[in-house]
């Protein structure tokens, strides 16, 4: 009977802690810093919101996000957006902002939306 009693605990703390586990995002998921950031190519600043938010429900559901605020950095434009959740550490998730797909910044992959 005990066995029994101490595999069934073991089991549901086990399940508990894994799903703690899956609503926690990648640290090293895309968008984690600026050499990571978020590709997006968008023609006005609406868009930009829409995007980010389509985004950030996908990538970070649960999650409570600041409005963004835009940095300059040479001639890249970015969007920072900073995250809250009551069970994790906040943190910020940066996105590339591109005006086009034949923006001459626009090098190498972009990350899916």
């Amino acid at each position: 009977m005990k066995t029994l009693l101490r595999f069934a605990a073991l089991t549901l703390l086990g399940l508990s802690a894994a799903s703690a586990q899956i609503q926690m995002p990648n640290p090293s998921a895309p968008g984690g810093s600026f050499d990571s950031a978020v590709r997006l190519v968008v023609t006005s600043d609406l868009m930009v919101d829409r995007q980010i938010a389509r985004w950030l429900r996908t990538h970070y559901p649960g999650w409570d996000a600041d409005p963004h605020q835009f940095q300059e950095m040479g001639d890249e434009r970015y969007a920072i957006v900073h995250l809250s959740h009551k069970d994790h550490p906040s943190r910020r998730v940066y996105f590339r902002i591109l005006r086009s797909h034949a923006d001459p910044d626009n090098q190498g992959a972009s990350f899916p939306f």
